[in-house]
């Protein structure tokens, strides 16, 4: 298992791998706009300062799953975290080292933008107890939770 980061070659490939998540995910009640992720993606791809879109590539050449993520500033302090928009890896990867490459990975782009903290958030309902355990595996501590009301 390779990881390495989205080229804009890479753009219609981790719009599949965004499809699947968004399928499996609590997410998959509302409507996605193609077009939107597309430009999401490409901006993500585009600004490898601040953001980064890493894939974990199996030896054939397929995508095993991919890891979404950026540097920001709390509002309230000059210091760095990252941050990720979506860690996923496909079902069918599950329980092989994609996962934990993608995170070693994240964590040494973070480290190389000075940021001094990661935070990765599930708010996506997928196998929570196993993500779960797999962060504790890591040493991240659980600091809060997620909360959800559908209003329609």
């Amino acid at each position: 298992m390779k990881i390495r980061l989205a080229t804009l070659d890479d753009l219609e490939t981790v719009y599949a791998i965004c499809l699947r998540f968004h399928e499996e995910s609590r997410f998959s009640r509302y409507p996605i706009n193609p077009d939107k992720l597309r430009l999401t993606v490409t901006e993500s791809i585009q600004a490898a300062k601040a953001s980064c879109i890493l894939l974990a590539e199996t030896s054939g050449g397929g995508i095993a799953g991919m890891l979404a993520g950026f540097v920001t500033s709390p509002r309230f302090t000059d210091i760095r975290i990252a941050q990720d928009h979506g860690f996923y890896v496909l079902p069918e990867h599950r329980g092989s080292s994609a996962a934990m490459k993608l995170m070693i990975a994240f964590r040494r782009w973070a480290e190389n933008r000075q940021a001094v903290e990661l935070c990765i958030n599930q708010n996506v309902d997928i196998d929570q107890a196993r993500f779960n355990r797999f962060m504790h595996h890591l040493n991240f501590k659980c600091c809060g939770a997620n909360f959800v009301l559908p209003l329609f």
